[in-house]
């Protein structure tokens, strides 16, 4: 049946397709997956500055989540809106969070929540996996489909 479909799909649209299924699959893939924590106050304000280069923090889930400098940390507003946040290079206050390298000054009653991203290396490889395993299909199903070139020489 597949092939029936390819058949009936000229060449130049197949190649199309095929281009556009690679780039879709290399602009999912770039972005990787990743397991979003959330946490209260108290915890990450723990993040503010480093005792340790790695720094363990408890989530509102209960799990021990670690932390080191080149982690990604954001805030989010009531609104919903989403800042990103330096680890160890912030300060809550009680009344504000300042995070100069990042020119970001909000006022703690506006924050909604706390949040860390740890790249999720079995769900990015799945991602990867599966986006190169329908690319390879798709290319397959061209070289399939493409039956034989015609040819006009008279022989």
């Amino acid at each position: 049946m597949l092939r029936h479909v390819f058949q009936l799909i000229s060449r130049a649209t197949a190649l199309r397709c095929v281009a556009l299924a690679t780039a879709v699959t290399f602009a999912v893939v770039s972005t990787g997956c990743y397991n979003t924590y959330h946490f209260e106050r108290e915890e990450f304000a723990k993040l503010q500055r480093p005792d340790n280069p790695l720094v363990i923090v408890k989530s509102k889930g209960g799990s021990d989540v670690a932390v080191d400098s080149n982690t990604a940390l954001y805030v989010r507003t009531n609104g919903g809106r989403r800042y990103p946040v330096s680890a160890f290079n912030f300060k809550l206050t009680e009344s504000q969070l300042v995070a100069s390298d990042r020119d970001t000054l909000l006022m703690v009653n506006e924050l909604q929540g706390y949040e860390v991203d740890h790249l999720s290396t079995v769900q990015t490889v799945l991602l990867i996996a599966g986006g190169a395993a329908v690319a390879a299909g798709i290319i397959v199903g061209v070289i399939v489909s493409a039956g034989e070139k015609a040819s006009f020489s008279g022989q």
